[in-house]
Parts: C-alpha cells; sequence; structure tokens
C-alpha cells in the first residue's frame, strides 16, 4: 500500500511448498559456493539469472503464479487503482503492461487510499483483498473484489467487516489442507490511533467474516516498536503460508518509516486451534531485518509464491536504500528463495542479500534476454 509517513503505514497466496533455489554470490568464493550448490558468474546474466531488485519500483507486493503465469498485483502510486502485471518469467514482470482491475468509487467502493492488494484463488474464483477509505484515514477498512479470471473483469464483492468495526488494513486470507478459511489482518484494538495488532478471525466464505477476532500480536518487543517521531507502535502485513505441519505467519514490525522496519514470526502446529493464541509462538527476534553493509533498509510487507514447476517457495517484499527509512516511492520490490527450518517456519538468512547476488530465476521460469540494462537484468 502506497503508506504515507504522516499515517499510521503500511499481504499471498498460501502454498505448501518444497525446497528453494539457490543463489549465485561473486563475493562468497567458489568453494562455498560450490558447498550451497551454486557457482560464481562473472559474465553478463544469462538467460535465467537475475539481480535484485527484480520487480523494479513498488510496495506491498503479491505475486501469484498460475497456469505458467505470473501475476504482480499492487496499488498505483496514488493510490486509486489496482493493477496487475502478467509475465512468464519473473525477469519481465516489472515491464509488462500494467492493467487497471480496478478504481475507487467503483461499484459503490471507497474512493481512497486502496492499500497492499492481494491475489487470490480461493473455491474456484479470484479475489482481491485489500483496504481503502472515504479520504479518511481512520475510516480504513477492509475490502474484497471478486472475478472469474485473474485480470477480470472484477465486482465490488463489499466491505469485509470485522468485528468490532475498528480500523483494518492488510487482510491476507489463509486456506488450511482441509479447506478451512481464515483471515488475517492489521488493525487497531480499539476506535483511535496508537498501535497496530494482529488479528485472526474465520471466514464463513471468501467475502465474509464469522464469528470472533483474536489478536495474535502485539508490538511488545523494543524491535518492534521503533516509531521515530511518529509515536505509532505497528505490527502489520501478516502473510500466512503453511508448510508440513506448520503454519507460519510473517508480519511486518515497526514503523514503515523507520530503518528498523523488519519482519516477525509467528508458527503454530497444522491441526492445533488456530483461534487461541496460545496456540501460537512468537520468535522473540526479527526474522528478516536490514542488510546495512549492503545498503538495503527495511526489507517487509511480504507475500509468498511458489515456482512455476510447484516444487519452490519465494518471498517478495520490498526494501529501500534510504539509511533512514522511507514508505515513499523509493520502495522497491526483491525476490528471493525461501528455505526451511527444521520445524517447518521460513528460513530466509536474517537479511537480503547484496544487489551484487545472481539468482537463478524460479524453477520452471523460462527466464528471458533483456534488451536493456535495469531492474532484474
Amino acid at each position: 500500500m502506497p503508506r504515507r509517513p504522516s499515517l499510521v503505514v503500511l499481504f499471498a497466496f498460501i502454498l505448501v511448498a518444497g525446497s528453494a533455489s539457490l543463489a549465485v554470490n561473486g563475493a562468497a568464493g567458489a568453494s562455498s559456493a560450490r558447498r550451497a550448490g551454486t557457482h560464481v558468474i562473472a559474465r553478463a546474466l544469462g538467460r535465467k539469472q537475475f539481480r535484485n531488485p527484480v520487480l523494479g519500483q513498488g510496495q506491498d507486493p503479491s505475486v501469484v503464479v498460475w497456469h505458467g503465469w505470473y501475476y504482480f498485483t499492487q496499488s498505483s502510486p496514488d493510490a486509486t487503482e489496482i493493477t496487475i502485471r502478467r509475465s512468464r518469467s519473473i525477469k519481465t514482470l516489472a515491464a509488462a503492461q500494467r492493467v487497471v482491475v480496478w478504481t475507487g468509487g467503483l461499484g459503490s467502493s471507497p474512493c481512497c487510499d486502496w492499500w497492499a492488494p492481494e491475489l487470490h484463488h480461493i473455491e474456484g474464483r479470484w479475489y482481491i483483498y485489500t483496504a481503502a477509505d472515504d479520504g479518511v484515514n481512520a475510516d480504513h477498512r477492509l475490502q474484497v473484489l471478486e472475478a472469474s479470471q485473474p485480470l477480470g473483469p472484477y465486482r465490488y464483492a463489499g466491505e469485509l467487516r470485522t468485528p468490532g468495526n475498528h480500523w483494518s488494513i492488510d487482510p491476507s486470507p489463509l486456506v488450511l489442507p482441509d479447506g478451512q478459511l481464515y483471515l488475517f489482518w492489521s488493525g487497531w484494538p480499539g476506535a483511535t490511533n496508537g498501535m497496530q495488532d494482529i488479528y485472526i478471525a474465520r471466514l464463513k466464505s471468501p467475502t465474509s467474516i464469522s464469528g470472533p477476532r483474536v489478536e495474535l500480536s502485539q508490538p511488545t518487543y523494543a524491535w518492534e516498536r521503533h516509531a521515530g517521531t511518529v509515536g505509532v507502535y505497528v505490527n502489520e502485513s501478516p502473510e500466512p503460508i503453511v508448510h508440513g505441519h506448520t503454519v507460519s505467519l510473517t508480519y511486518s514490525a515497526s514503523g514503515c518509516w523507520t530503518p528498523e522496519y523488519s519482519l516477525g514470526l509467528l508458527s503454530a502446529r497444522l491441526g492445533t486451534d488456530l483461534m487461541r493464541r496460545a496456540s501460537w509462538t512468537k520468535r522473540t527476534t526479527p526474522l528478516f531485518s536490514s542488510n546495512v553493509k549492503a545498503d538495503i533498509y527495511g526489507p517487509a510487507s511480504n507475500g509468498w509464491f511458489t515456482s512455476p514447476n510447484g516444487k519452490q517457495t519465494w518471498i517478495v517484499f520490498h526494501a529501500v536504500a534510504n539509511p533512514n527509512g522511507s514508505c515513499g516511492t523509493d520502495r522497491m520490490v526483491y525476490a528471493q528463495p525461501a528455505r526451511w527450518s527444521p520445524a517447518g517456519t521460513p528460513d530466509l538468512g536474517g537479511e537480503p542479500r547484496s544487489r551484487a547476488t545472481v539468482w537463478n530465476v524460479p524453477a520452471g521460469d523460462p527466464g528471458a534476454l533483456l534488451a536493456r540494462k535495469g531492474p532484474g537484468s
């Protein structure tokens, strides 16, 4: 979502995925590269190689791979439209034509501040989960769009009313292997600004919530409470993913306007009652945070996707080169493979790899030879 530093600022297809692909890093040395199953490249990038930020300028990335196509969903810079780009390769996705699939105000929908749209395929239909308001931030509420095809046409399915009807953003659904539906989002505990928490509720359908909300996380650790002069403590952008017998939920902590913006992690055992806070374990330290040496700050607001061959899990996230942090148009979108810990939770290496790192495209991606130099080339 195109967050503004003056507002409470700043989602993913749920995937059961396998092992991740491997990076090529010229600084790693040939022997360590061989141990990791990679190789060192000193020449121009090949058809199936890229460097980050592969998806170019933007924020709050949502990427889905469907029948060999990548779909990259975002808000427009002024947050009045939702766009989707489609491409056969992650290398050409940033340059693909933007299709405007929704404009604020259509179909009795809110006019403004359409933040962090996520594209999901549920029960044979396509849904975009997002948040919008009437031009007043305090009126931000969850919204759902529905279509039969990923590029639409979409209809306004309505506001996704949360229990208590408090300020809410960053909705992300979870479909369990047994078909149970849940929704995660970030919201205020009450009617006033000052803190954003992570919530869960059951979905009785893809467009309606059933029962109460349960708070899963508040920004309580010191690394979650960097707020600069804004004075708002943030947990936002929850992103669930299932691997093996574990449900993991990444979320973004601290203000996006600070360099300490980072990913936290909650996890639960598949089969436990996800509506009980006691079922969840919260990691005490960040899962993924700034790489100061590489000038990559605030790596968060992530999404997950599965490679075209269905065997790898990848993370997409935005970050900035500004050492002071930023929620502005200088955010860039990165993609890199994820690994899995013995507990079944994501292992992201702690921080983003440098922009000099050469990555192989996701498995099954045909790659591309780019005509000009730029992000992903």
